[in-house]
């Protein structure tokens, strides 16, 4: 049995929640300087130029990467073997968030309830996903979304036995439509399959890979290369003011589903990606 204490998670949480709102997740500038140098139009090179400018400010003045410091998100992938001690996950999870948002000055956006309810004010409770697995590991994968990029999500049940152009086709018009209001170049993840509400999960557990990875099935590996190629070519670019990079990578997840269902989830984040993974 492995024992991990609350007082450690709730260390790492709050200062990897610090981190992510000022200087972003890992490999962040690297892929928008990237962004910056396939640009071709020039109001899209102006934006990619201000968001980098925006980078460095944010670290030099220890001061949020946007004003919408988001809803903190985390998927826990625990052990049987896992036990916490000084508290439950949520409570410790909560209580991490609590810190990392008092500490940073940031911008506290949840309500207690969406009619009746005012401001927590401290940006809990956060929204948490839990599986539990043989062994004595526990993972968190954090991830922090803005308002403007998760309302774009959305699901869509097609016919069952649609075709890769036929899920290909809804990604690309949803993004057509969407994709300029969730602040530009984009991060879009797809789940396909599961159930209607798995396969919105299945998005934004894609979402939760690291920048730069790839997917291990070279099918789904050429089918991301081949949506991000293709929506790029939608013209919509930076901050939505047009150009050749709308988004920066597509992820793919898929899970068996129903012979007469075909669920497909789209979720993005947005220019300002915030995620992370911790182990014990």
């Amino acid at each position: 049995m492995k024992v991990v204490k609350a007082p450690e998670i709730i260390q790492a949480v709050e200062q990897s929640l610090w981190e992510l709102n000022v200087f972003g997740s890992r490999g962040l500038r690297e892929k928008m300087f990237w962004a910056w140098q396939e640009e071709e139009g020039k109001s899209g090179r102006e934006m990619l130029s201000q968001i980098l400018e925006n980078y460095a400010v944010a670290e030099e003045k220890k001061v949020p990467l946007c004003q919408d410091t988001g809803m903190v998100m985390a998927e826990i992938i625990m052990g049987e073997e896992v036990r916490i001690e000084g508290g439950s996950i949520r409570e410790v999870l909560d209580e991490g968030i609590r810190r990392a948002y008092e500490r940073g000055y940031f911008r506290k956006s949840i309500i207690s309830d969406p009619f009746f309810g005012k401001n927590t004010q401290d940006n809990t409770p956060g929204i948490y996903f839990f599986d539990v697995v043989k062994g004595d590991r526990l993972q968190i994968e954090l991830l922090v979304k803005g308002g403007g990029c998760d309302n774009i999500t959305t699901l869509t049940v097609l016919e069952p036995g649609s075709s890769v152009e036929e899920v290909e086709r809804v990604v690309l018009q949803t993004l057509d439509e969407k994709a300029a209001r969730a602040c530009p170049p984009l991060v879009v993840g797809v789940g396909i399959g599961g159930s209607a509400l798995y396969a919105l999960f299945l998005a934004h557990r894609a979402l939760s890979r690291p920048l730069g990875s790839i997917h291990p099935d070279p099918r789904y590996r050429a089918l991301e290369e081949k949506w991000l190629q293709d929506l790029n070519k939608l013209g919509i670019g930076p901050q939505g003011v047009g150009g050749k990079v709308t988004c920066l990578e597509v992820r793919i997840e898929t899970h068996p589903c129903h012979i007469a269902s075909f669920p497909v989830g789209i979720a993005c984040s947005c220019h300002v990606f915030r995620k992370k993974t911790l182990w014990w």
